[in-house]
């Protein structure tokens, strides 16, 4: 019974000792990353707060080596993927832009602040709440205007601001473009199931033949298509999460409780804005625009597929558009390729948002 003892102590402080290394190692990396991206130019600005907005505390991150640039606020996917502790492949764009990052309503840090209080969970607050945002920046940094850019879920919310307050904005970039929920829908089925019967995958047939046809039911089964979709997509959007993977764990300040709610916020968010979300669609709400529009999508986008996205390119009004087709990109292009993303922005969109400033009296 004594060797039993022992050799369970023995066991549990190997853990305790294994744990409290990995915790080191952990805060070591932290404070190198924070150091790494330290802004240290005399004009440039790093903050990052919880600001009221909407009636709730959201977490707002403004960073930028120089006061001077554009502001261009990034609208994250999802709902409710925050993008926050991927800031290290952003780096480059904070010589170019004064890049915000803002956890939306059920998203990252704002969900771990408000939980479920963050009700009530519309399309329509979210927008609101986006307007906040800007207005928020332009009194903060000083600025008359704001580049809008939106990935995927961000889109739908970015276009809507902007219609509404184009006096906030110089500028809407869209990639992962959303046009029509439901039509998309029924083409990611269609073309998941022709890729699974062209490998041959029964179990994944069966899946998508077990929650049929959408209109899905509910999130779930969204998910369980999206899991198939994924497993076939290409190579630069399946290795998008052990890319990742060491940018949030060792992002800074940045708790392993912040991790937890990163990571299944989105669950309880998409869920409450399943049946809102469901009934969108660009050509309806969204063809005229007051601000320069530009589009920038994979050419291997699964989920939002250019194919869908022309049509409405086409028949929007806007004082001057920009459509690019990314080679060899897929949905998350502007995760899986900043640098070409960058060079996209500065030859298309800041000239813009420049001449913007310039302008104003």
């Amino acid at each position: 019974m004594k060797w039993v003892v022992r050799i369970l102590g023995f066991g549990t402080l190997l853990v305790v000792v294994i744990a409290g290394m990995a915790f080191g190692y952990r805060v070591w990396r932290q404070h190198e990353n924070a150091i790494a991206l330290a802004i240290v130019a005399p004009s440039g600005v790093q903050e990052a707060s919880f600001v009221r907005i909407g009636g709730i505390d959201q977490w707002i991150s403004i960073r930028g080596e120089d006061r001077g640039n554009p502001i261009l606020l990034f609208l994250h996917g999802g709902p409710g993927n925050s993008i926050l502790p991927l800031e290290p492949a952003f780096r480059a764009w904070e010589s170019h832009f004064t890049m915000v990052q803002w956890d939306q309503r059920g998203a990252g840090k704002t969900y771990g602040r408000n939980g479920t209080d963050e009700r009530p969970m519309t399309v329509d607050r979210i927008v609101q709440d986006g307007i906040e945002v800007a207005e928020y920046l332009r009194k903060r940094l000083e600025k008359s205007n704001v580049v809008l850019l939106g990935h995927s879920w961000g889109t739908e919310i970015g276009m809507q601001m902007v219609i509404a307050r184009p006096d906030l904005f110089s500028a809407y970039v869209g990639t992962g473009q959303v046009v029509s929920i439901r039509e998309k829908e029924t083409y990611i089925y269609a073309d998941t199931l022709r890729r699974l019967r062209a490998a041959g995958d029964s179990d994944g047939i069966r899946a998508l033949e077990q929650i049929g046809q959408p209109p899905y039911r509910n999130n779930h089964d969204l998910e369980v298509q999206r899991h198939w979709s994924e497993r076939y997509d290409i190579p630069a959007e399946r290795d998008l999460r052990a890319h990742f993977t060491p940018m949030v764990a060792f992002a800074p300040d940045f708790s392993l409780r912040d991790i937890y709610n990163l990571l299944y916020a989105s669950e309880w968010t998409a869920q409450e804005l399943f049946a809102d979300e469901a009934e969108f669609d660009a050509r309806v709400c969204c063809t005229t625009f007051q601000v320069p529009v530009f589009v920038f999508n994979g050419d291997h986008d699964t989920i939002t597929p250019t194919e869908l996205v022309r049509p409405w390119f086409d028949m929007l009004q806007a004082p001057s558009k920009g459509l690019v087709v990314m080679k060899d990109a897929g949905h998350s292009a502007v995760l899986a390729a900043p640098d070409v993303f960058l060079d996209l922005l500065l030859r298309d969109v800041r000239p813009v948002a420049v001449a913007w400033l310039r302008d104003q009296p």
